[in-house]
Parts: structure tokens; C-alpha cells; sequence
């Protein structure tokens, strides 16, 4: 019974206690009457001073607790904008537009953010403290020659380690002698987390998934890039879809890429 539905019944209990007092035979009696409706207002009022003070106790408690039940979990979101600046080839402009657009899908759920751009400079043990506080971390990345830029593996190998040495992000590879059932992989302490890599590419998406496609062999983007996305499963992200926006130079669809992007972040 909610609180509510309690003080109700309460109240109408009490109302219809004295309106519906009778006496055997339907006789009347004026001092019995007197003495009777003293004591039943003594009684409501005693009844009801117990209530307000209920109220007073219970309420704040049961208005926090209903709160609590109905506020939805507002997600911390860690955006890593990996791109490397090679002047007059890659200026990086797509990314940012990217990393802004993710931003602001973000923020239109009231998720909190943070960013770091790798390329101005971090904090290695900042960047511990942002993976360890977010829920969702996107890393923004151009593809430079089959995989993301150097300097994105250098911040990860640098993170990481340092993850590892404060075991704050695992405590070992999770294989534990005479026990085949504890996989390598098993020592992560970031279960619950989730990982995202978006990238942009100048190849075309028909590249991916074809047997008949000399290069990749019938490869996905996901079977190109587990190198990235395993560091984070190894430590027990739960690893998305990689998001690809293919083709950008020789046959750019950026606003039908931007479109695919924020549907890919609907269901965050």
C-alpha cells in the first residue's frame, strides 16, 4: 500500500467511526451522546496529531525513495578525438565535426561529458580517471594506412599500462592454473562499460564483407579493427558496432554519414 492510499484509509476510517456510532435498539441517550462524542474527538484528534507526525518522519523518506525509483541513470560519456594533423592532406576537420556531433547527441540525452584530444596533450593518470568514470567511451579516429593514427596506440599503451600497474583496470590476463574454465581475458575490472569506435576512411564500403574483394577477403570492419576494440574487451567492455563513415574523399556522403551516425548513437 502506497503511503498515500495509507492516510486516506486512515482519515475515512476515522470519519466513518463517528458518523456511523450507534447505540443497541436505536435508542437515544443525550449524556451518553455528550460523553461518547467527547471521547471520539479526543480520539480523532489524538489519532490525528499521530498522523502529522507519521507524515512529518515518513514523507520526505517516501517522496526521496519515489524520486530515486522514477530517475533515470544519466550516463557519463568519455569522447577521445584521435585525430593526427598532416598539413594540406589530413587537417582534420571531419573529425571535429564528428566528435561535436557525438557531443551534442550526448548532451541532448543529459549525459555528461568529457574529452580529451590526444593530439594537444594529456595527463596519464587523468586519462586513467576518465576511463574509470565513464559508462560509454567513443573514440573518434580517422584511419590512416589500414588502422588508426599512432599516436592514438601510443595514448592507449600509455592508459592502459598505467591502468594495469594501479590494477585499477584489471588484475592479470585471468587464467588461473589448473582451471581451463578462466579464459584469457578474465581479469578485466571494467565490466558494465561499453566501447564505441567511430571512424572515417576514404575506402569504400563495399570493400568489407566480399570474399570477391582482393584486399580484405570477405573481412568486416570489425575483423580489421579488433587490435583496437580488443584492448577495451580485454578489460571487460562490452564492445558496439564499429561505426564506419566510408569513402570521404573520392565519393564523400557526409550527410547521409552524419544521419547513420547519430542513429548508431540513438540507443545509447
Amino acid at each position: 500500500m502506497g503511503y498515500w492510499d495509507f492516510l486516506y484509509k486512515m482519515t475515512k476510517g476515522i470519519h466513518m467511526m463517528d458518523k456511523d456510532r450507534r447505540f443497541p435498539c436505536g435508542k437515544s441517550f443525550s449524556k451518553q451522546i455528550d460523553s461518547d462524542g467527547a471521547v471520539a474527538r479526543e480520539r480523532r484528534e489524538f489519532i490525528k496529531a499521530g498522523l502529522a507526525v507519521t507524515a512529518a518522519a515518513v514523507l520526505p523518506a517516501f517522496a526521496t525513495g519515489a524520486i530515486g525509483a522514477i530517475q533515470p541513470h544519466v550516463k557519463n560519456v568519455f569522447i577521445i578525438n584521435a585525430r593526427q594533423t598532416y598539413p594540406g592532406l589530413s587537417e582534420g576537420r571531419l573529425n571535429r565535426e564528428y566528435v561535436a556531433l557525438i557531443k551534442s547527441e550526448m548532451d541532448k540525452k543529459g549525459y555528461r561529458t568529457r574529452q580529451t584530444y590526444i593530439e594537444k596533450g594529456y595527463d596519464i593518470n587523468e586519462e586513467v580517471q576518465k576511463h574509470l568514470w565513464a559508462d560509454i567511451i567513443i573514440t573518434q579516429s580517422p584511419v590512416f594506412w589500414f588502422g588508426t593514427p599512432w599516436i592514438y596506440k601510443k595514448y592507449v599503451d600509455e592508459i592502459f599500462t598505467a591502468g594495469m600497474s594501479q590494477q585499477s583496470f584489471l588484475i592479470d590476463d585471468g587464467r588461473i592454473a589448473n582451471d581451463l574454465s578462466k579464459q584469457y581475458r578474465e581479469g578485466g575490472k571494467l565490466h558494465g562499460k561499453k566501447f564505441l569506435l567511430s571512424l572515417t576512411m576514404n575506402t569504400p564500403k563495399e570493400a568489407f564483407d566480399d570474399p570477391a574483394q582482393r584486399l580484405y577477403a570477405g573481412r568486416s570492419l570489425e575483423d580489421l579493427f579488433s587490435s583496437t576494440t580488443s584492448v577495451y574487451k580485454f578489460c571487460g567492455f562490452d564492445i558496439l558496432p564499429v561505426f564506419g563513415s566510408f569513402d570521404v574523399i573520392k565519393a564523400p556522403q557526409i550527410s547521409q554519414d552524419k544521419m547513420r551516425l547519430r542513429q548508431h548513437l540513438a540507443n545509447l
